[in-house]
């Protein structure tokens, strides 16, 4: 009878630790899914484009260098040009 009590008492104390592992282990997971939003993400080292406060304002740094920022985007001979007219409405 002593045997059965001690099994039962150590079977409810593994079963106890093992939920409360899981438990953990489950709430860091979505802890850290729902911290990721918040986090900028990082190119070559950097941070591009955080959302940062400032006391009440908030705003967004650009940490890109000049050359980076100013580069152009399409080459010279691609695009559209478009030939139109202006159209007086009176």
């Amino acid at each position: 009878m002593s045997g059965l009590i001690n099994f039962i008492l150590i079977l409810g104390f593994v079963i106890i630790v093992a939920a409360s592992l899981l438990f953990f282990f489950l709430y860091r997971k979505v802890n850290k899914f729902f911290r990721s939003f918040g986090k900028s993400t990082e190119h070559n080292g950097r941070h591009r484009g955080g959302g940062n406060t400032y006391g009440n304002k908030s705003g967004i740094i650009d940490v890109r260098t000049p050359e980076q920022a100013n580069r152009k985007i399409f080459k010279e001979g691609e695009g559209e040009y478009v030939d139109f007219t202006e159209i007086d409405d009176k």
